[in-house]
């Protein structure tokens, strides 16, 4: 006899940051005995860890022992590290509840949290609820890159996510079911859901610190992902390239006049390779610049018309999955 399907199901990816998870699943459990008023919540709830291919063998063991400790618990393990938002995009194909979300595991926003966004996507007609931060706790600079980022990523993509949206989100079954029929390899969640629309609200959280720990976003894997976040969703990189290869033929053109006018008309007075140099060096650079954004989506087209599998599964624990998925 089928076992009937959860209601609320939350993803949590795992990348070097296991050590955290039998702390989050006591917490989880606890916000969840209150919400629903049952001391047995694996009926009703599901808890799915994503490993992203954490380095160390470690990890996988100590979140397979917290699923044979919470009946609740689900755990995938996948080959390598993927990256975030595609262990996510794992999670999502594999969460089965009415309800979906997603939370970290650093506690940071923690899962007493959750009921507010449940009570708010199960009274209103909306089909996903994302937590606003009223103040971002953490290093300063993290916080500066973060904004800097989302301002940055919001002018040259169009859309409008609001600069303190939190991780913790939770969408219905018809959201998640669009989510989950979007093809491309290359994710950004935040862009996906931007894109695809659907009616959404909002609900202040409160940030804190990190229980343990430090997060393994530094700077370059923002920038990476800030890269490409902007070449999924934006052409306008391309068409800035197009126009500064215009200025550039503007001001060759304005300079050969000067230069000729010069020789003809007063006294031919090249002194010397410098400003040829100069000139030459640019140029060179300029071409390089563009060679390499227009390689940077050349690129992803590349790998988009491959096809290959979004994820590939190593191993799961109370979860029946396929080894791969496209």
């Amino acid at each position: 006899m089928a076992q009937p399907l959860p209601t609320y199901s939350f993803v949590v990816p795992i990348y070097n940051d296991a050590d955290l998870a039998e702390d989050f699943c006591r917490e989880y459990r606890r916000v969840f005995q209150e919400f629903l008023g049952a001391g047995d919540i694996a009926p009703q709830v599901e808890l799915i860890f994503v490993n992203d291919g954490s380095p160390d063998e470690r990890s996988a063991a100590v979140l397979a022992q917290a699923a044979s400790q919470h009946a609740f618990v689900r755990v995938i393990n996948l080959s390598r590290n993927f990256g975030q938002h595609i262990a996510l995009s794992c999670g999502y194909r594999h969460a089965a509840g009415k309800y979906v979300g997603m939370l970290n595991v650093d506690l940071q926003e923690h899962p007493d949290q959750i009921p507010l966004l449940l009570r708010k996507i199960e009274s209103d007609d909306c089909d996903i609820v994302f937590g606003l931060r009223q103040r971002r706790a953490g290093p300063a600079g993290d916080n500066l890159t973060s904004r800097l980022f989302g301002i940055f990523l919001n002018k040259l993509t169009g859309y409008e996510v609001p600069l303190n949206v939190a991780t913790v989100r939770v969408m219905n079954r018809r959201f998640v079911d669009a989510y989950n029929s979007l093809s491309e390899s290359s994710r950004y969640l935040p862009g996906l859901e931007s894109w695809l629309g659907f009616r959404r609200a909002y609900v202040d959280v409160v940030h804190q610190e990190r229980s343990r720990g430090r997060s393994s976003y530094n700077f370059s894997r923002r920038l990476f992902m800030a890269t490409d976040a902007v070449i999924s969703f934006s052409d306008l990189p391309l068409k800035i390239t197009v126009l500064f290869g215009f200025a550039v033929v503007a001001v060759s053109a304005v300079l050969a006049g000067v230069l000729m006018v010069q020789k003809l008309f007063f006294r031919d007075i090249l002194l010397g390779y410098t400003s040829t140099v100069c000139l030459i060096v640019f140029l060179g650079g300029a071409q390089l610049s563009v060679t390499g954004l227009a390689s940077l989506y050349l690129g992803r087209v590349l790998r988009e018309v491959q096809r290959r599998p979004l994820y590939v599964i190593r191993s799961t624990v109370n979860v029946e999955a396929e080894a791969g998925h496209a």
